[in-house]
């Protein structure tokens, strides 16, 4: 296995983060293409990218994305070169679809942060408001079954529920970028 000769002038974070993300990223590209060598080259190319440009990209968590991302696509344009010379149609080839269609670190971020914000949201309800809310789109129960457990009557849950997504969707607007 060859590495990137480590510059002594290299920036700490990128350094730590060549530590922490190399072998990651080579599984990651090993699952994908199959051929470890190839993996390893896929890698280091990336890093020397970063490397390269890391004044263009300064936030950690961009830069692990970015070398996801960017890996995921080598990978993928590997495998199209790879199945070219053999004539193959790529359609036929279910990995290079189910490649195509893993979520990128990004979104899984993304969607991670959201559903941070989103359980706020719901702690910072009314209390009535947020039991009716949690038993309605957790509890998969019907408003008529909530106001039978609650002993209230259908249009409270019913007001209590646009209560409820009013003011999710005010601290969901207001909390995420």
């Amino acid at each position: 296995m060859h590495k990137i000769n480590k510059d002594p002038f290299l920036d700490s974070n990128l350094s730590t983060l060549f530590d922490e993300l190399y072998e990651p990223l080579c599984r990651f590209c090993i699952d994908l293409t199959g051929v470890k060598e190839v993996a390893e080259d896929i890698v280091q190319e990336q890093f020397v990218y970063i490397w390269e440009n890391k004044k263009k990209l300064d936030n950690k968590v961009l830069i692990k994305s970015y070398l996801y991302i960017s890996v995921k696509h080598r990978s993928i344009d590997y495998l199209r070169k790879k199945y070219k010379k053999n004539k193959e149609s790529l359609e036929n080839i279910p990995e290079i679809n189910l490649i195509e269609k893993l979520p990128n670190p990004e979104e899984i971020l993304e969607n991670k942060e959201l559903e941070v914000i989103i359980k706020k949201a719901i702690a910072c309800l009314p209390e009535k408001c947020r039991i009716i809310f949690t038993m309605k789109k957790y509890g998969d129960l019907t408003n008529k079954e909530i106001a039978g457990k609650l002993n209230i009557s259908v249009k409270t849950i019913e007001n209590q529920m646009t209560i409820a997504i009013k003011k999710l969707i005010k601290y969901i607007t207001d909390h995420w970028k």
